[in-house]
């Protein structure tokens, strides 16, 4: 979030930012981001706070308009720190979930079964785990993000916060073992990779 306020910041003094920068999140994190920046980031950046970037706060299950979307806020019932995840409807009626920063938890069934696109975290693959300890971080491996896929009736899952061990061979590693227990679309996206929706 501080690198997108930084560089915002660049479109604002030069007048190329039309409108304001809106950013989501839950009272706690807002907080949070508040005194971490005016900690560490200098007056010309923080001056645009509730200037030019403003903080909206929202609540589980709210639903909001965004740029033509309507985004529906989902907290993922987070071990660690409290987090959101959103689902929304694109132009051509697909439903698109992302899930956050941690593996799904049964309570947000309802809200991610039969979904078009699912977007879940897979720390490594299963036979990396070991290595990465996925667990202990509340997070998953390639197969267990591919089995909730597989029980939520997901029909595209995009898999992301991967390890960059081997980039080389990262996507091709994940969709052989997400292969073995996910029937639909796989995507393990590289760093600016673009997915049509």
């Amino acid at each position: 979030m501080f690198w997108i306020i930084r560089y915002a910041q660049k479109f604002f003094d030069n007048n190329n930012y039309d409108g304001n920068l809106n950013v989501y999140m839950h009272k706690e994190l807002e907080s949070t981001i508040r005194r971490i920046m005016f900690e560490v980031l200098p007056q010309k950046f923080t001056k645009l706070i509730d200037n030019r970037i403003i903080f909206n706060i929202v609540e589980d299950k709210e639903e909001i308009k965004i740029l033509n979307y309507n985004i529906k806020f989902l907290d993922v019932h987070a071990k660690k720190d409290r987090q959101f995840g959103f689902k929304t409807t694109l132009e051509n009626e697909k439903m698109l979930v992302f899930l956050g920063d941690e593996t799904f938890d049964e309570k947000l069934r309802d809200e991610v079964e039969n979904t078009d696109w699912l977007l879940h975290e897979a720390m490594c693959t299963d036979l990396e785990a070991d290595i990465f300890k996925p667990y202990e971080k509340m997070h998953s491996t390639v197969k267990t993000a591919s089995e909730i896929a597989t029980s939520l009736n997901v029909k595209n899952l995009v898999l992301y916060h991967a390890s960059d061990n081997d980039l080389e061979k990262r996507k091709r590693l994940y969709k052989e073992e997400a292969r073995q227990y996910f029937n639909g679309n796989i995507y393990v996206p590289n760093d600016l990779d673009i997915i049509e929706l």
